[in-house]
């Protein structure tokens, strides 16, 4: 299974407070992280594909719908490429605007899809990266419960998104970028 190089990662994300146990979904912040739409790896893409029927009922939309007509070329996604989805409606194509979360998350905990599915922007919120640095988003969502201070996680983020990380990226702190 391909994985995206990662040679370092900021410190700030061993020591930033995690999610609480309920993970994101305890957030109080209406899901605005989704406002925005997400970059899809081309692999996401393509499992998205697979399951556009399924995608389009719960969304009501047609996949052509959730995606913007031009590839990125950026090769430091899974599947080396990304497309970004578009905005309906002030937030994300694929937001479920009945409830908390995306089509593409009720693929994956109602349908049993694999986890790829769901972009790797997303499921690193609120981690990024770029040209091999593995950091924190420039500007974690107020509301997020990460910076929840009633939130007692003991973990920090490195922790609480540890699938994630383990899954999209391969850590080399000697390589090169």
């Amino acid at each position: 299974m391909e994985k995206i190089e990662i040679v370092g990662v900021a410190e700030n994300i061993f020591t930033h407070r995690g999610f609480s146990e309920k993970g994101c979904y305890a957030s109080v912040c209406a899901d605005n992280c989704c406002r925005r739409g997400c970059d899809v790896d081309k692999e996401t893409y393509e499992l998205i594909m697979l399951h556009r029927d399924e995608i389009e009922k719960i969304r009501g939309l047609s996949i052509e719908q959730c995606f913007e007509k031009q590839w990125s070329g950026q090769t430091d996604f899974l599947g080396r490429d990304s497309i970004s989805s578009t905005v309906v409606s002030g937030t994300c194509a694929f937001h479920i605007s009945s409830g908390k979360g995306c089509a593409l998350w009720q693929m994956v905990f109602k349908y049993n899809c694999s986890r790829r599915i769901i972009p790797s922007t997303c499921r690193l919120y609120p981690l990024t990266w770029d040209k091999g640095l593995l950091r924190l988003v420039d500007d974690i969502e107020k509301e997020c419960d990460c910076l929840n201070p009633c939130n007692c996680a003991a973990s920090n983020l490195w922790e609480t998104q540890k699938e994630a990380i383990e899954d999209i990226f391969i850590i080399n702190p000697s390589g090169n970028c």
